[in-house]
């Protein structure tokens, strides 16, 4: 009997380059239900189908781009696409999660997920067009940044094609290199390594397929709701709307968590020049993903100076810490300049600032020389910083090291006391001494650093009615537990974070019930079951790789040396007790593995 799909297409496309084959699938009807779908139907594919211990760039490796139930309908926020595979920047577990339109336009194409296998003899580009998918020869494309690779294929197929594409770095085999899409990015991890590694240089799509409702009526009021409550709340209009990501810069210096000089200090003397109100000078655009009332994202120009000309969509709030904090550097334009560059090579912003920073570090330490570098890279050298840059996307002269991220870069220069991240990840832009909420989230992250995974510092800095001590590591264990399970759900549904800051687990839960009609969606506590579930098969997944208790830390320099300024001055993180504490909450042994009876609890083995 047919499977009556709602909120699902209920189709995987797998295309294996090795091959030249193009298969479709039935999706699995028990998986999505126990799974969602997302990064938990990701992981569901990687644990069974990836061979264990494979290198990250072999064939072998899987690179999945996939959808959520939730992706391209009207609830706010479901513009959102996963990217799954195994990081060649942590050897462990990695989705990365991008905006824009290229999830919702999977969907219409046919298909909930697009699982790539093998790797093509020459470059190719992978096209799939309402329900029918090809191999096309990608030679002409390959050594383009992601713009003229969009620009080339809409050309010559059509301008109503939703793309997906890698720079230089992800043809070099940077290991933080992303996808880019529509200046959107599947940053983090080194998903775009991946795809280079298998010759694949982009994928796009074009479709007209209907996402159909199982109670229209009722998810419609959902969405009056929803959409209300996102434009009342005080968060929207004076802060996410206007500002963008940026909106927290502010907060987070004044609270003493905005890492200045490779997470030596917390407080930014230069602040004054790159806060929100002076990036908003730069804004010329407000732009949203599909089906999004906030509007977050911004087109910013320079309109003078050295850096004249430069435009970028953003610049995003990590960013401007990755290039302006991280590196001492308070020029705004060369922020700008090196985020475009980013996307122009297709990098992670976040990895590229840190280990850019990382390496200013070594020099004033003397483990590197100017004449290892090739030119000045001291901190506040915002020329250093665009070279640097360029040097990464090329992956030519000093950028052959820093493309191996700060955890190699300090493994081959003695540095690893210094070497800010975590199982292999840069770290973001939140210093975890002044917050011991986030120092147990990073610490515990499947993907390596984090603050997606869990995001304390919003009770913790921000809240006005329900803020908890950000020193005290009481109960830190079941908040960042929970607040991990829950984000899996908005994960695998699959929404933007961002909508949540308004809503609550109750709007996510009816939009489930009301989009699906699966039995278990219509019962909270089974949603959060759904992202428990995901968070240990992906446990599983990480122990089967080599991760395990021992890469479940943090970067010396948060555990031995306290902070010398600020509201947070003279502290260091106590991670022992809040880790031991995380493991009992979360059901494992005190090796970090998961205790039987809590994968029998989550359906994960019989018996």
């Amino acid at each position: 009997m047919r499977y009556e799909w709602n909120g699902y297409l209920g189709k995987i496309l797998e295309v294996d380059l090795t091959e030249r084959t193009i298969l479709a699938r039935e999706l699995d009807p028990g998986v999505a239900s126990a799974y969602i779908g997302g990064k938990g139907l990701a992981a569901r594919i990687l644990y069974d189908e990836l061979p264990a211990g494979c290198d990250p760039f072999s064939p072998d490796n899987l690179l999945v781009f996939t959808t959520g139930p939730l992706t391209g309908t009207l609830a706010p926020g479901s513009g959102r696409c996963i990217v799954a595979t195994k990081s060649p920047a942590t050897g462990g577990w990695l989705d990365s999660n991008c905006g824009g339109f290229f999830g919702p336009e999977l969907k219409m194409a046919g298909f909930d997920t697009l699982l790539i296998r093998g790797k093509a003899s020459s470059p190719v580009l992978v096209v799939v067009d309402d329900g029918e998918a090809e191999i096309l020869d990608g030679r002409n494309l390959w050594g383009m940044d992601p713009f003229s690779t969009e620009k080339k294929i809409r050309a010559q197929m059509g301008n109503d094609f939703r793309l997906a594409s890698i720079g230089t770095a992800g043809e070099r085999g940077v290991l933080f290199a992303c996808i880019m899409s529509e200046a959107r990015a599947f940053g983090r991890g080194g998903a775009g390594a991946v795809m280079g590694s298998k010759n694949l240089k982009a994928v796009a799509l074009r479709g007209s397929r209907p996402i159909t409702l199982y109670e229209p009526d009722r998810f419609m009021r959902n969405c009056r709701e929803a959409f209300n409550e996102i434009t009342i709340h005080p968060d929207t209009g004076g802060g996410r709307q206007k500002y963008g990501t940026n909106f927290i810069l502010s907060c987070m210096n004044e609270a003493g968590i905005h890492p200045v000089r490779n997470f030596q200090r917390a407080i930014f003397q230069g602040f004054s020049k790159i806060n929100e109100k002076n990036i908003e000078k730069y804004y010329t655009r407000h732009k949203a993903c599909y089906g999004c009332p906030i509007y977050c994202s911004k087109i910013s120009e320079v309109k003078e100076g050295k850096y004249k000309g430069s435009i970028v969509e953003g610049p995003e709030y990590e960013n401007v810490w990755s290039f302006g904090a991280q590196c001492e550097n308070a020029d705004l334009g060369a922020i700008i300049t090196a985020e475009y560059l980013c996307d122009f090579y297709g990098l992670d912003a976040i990895s590229t600032g840190n280990a850019i920073g990382f390496a200013m570090e070594c020099m004033e330490r003397g483990l590197l020389r100017e004449s290892d570098v090739g030119f000045p890279l001291r901190f506040g050298d915002d020329e250093g910083i665009i070279k640097a840059v360029h040097s990464i996307g090329n992956r030519d002269g000093i950028g052959k090291l820093l493309g191996r991220g700060v955890k190699r870069m300090g493994e081959s220069l003695g540095a690893q006391g210094f070497a800010m991240h975590v199982k292999g990840l840069e770290m973001p832009a939140y210093d975890p001494r002044g917050s011991s909420g986030i120092a147990l989230a990073y610490a515990t992250s499947d993907r390596g650093a984090c603050h997606l995974r869990s995001w304390p510092i919003g009770d913790e800095l921000l809240s006005t009615n329900n803020r908890i001590d950000p020193f005290s590591i009481e109960y830190k264990a079941e908040y960042v537990k929970n607040q991990q399970d829950f984000f899996s759900v908005i994960d695998s549904s699959v929404l933007c974070l961002f909508t949540f800051f308004s809503l609550s687990p109750r709007h996510l839960v009816r939009f489930l019930d009301a989009t699906t009609g699966i039995a278990p969606f219509g019962f909270p506590g089974e949603v959060l079951k759904c992202g428990e579930r995901v968070n240990n098969l992906v446990r599983l997944f990480n122990l089967r790789e080599g991760l395990g208790r021992d890469d479940d830390t943090l970067p010396p320099r948060f555990l031995n040396e306290p902070l010398q300024e600020g509201p947070s001055r003279g502290r260091v993180v106590e991670l022992e007790p809040m880790l031991e504490e995380y493991y009992f909450v979360r059901g494992w042994d005190e090796k970090g593995i998961p205790k039987r009876e809590k994968l029998r609890y989550l359906g994960l083995v019989d018996g």
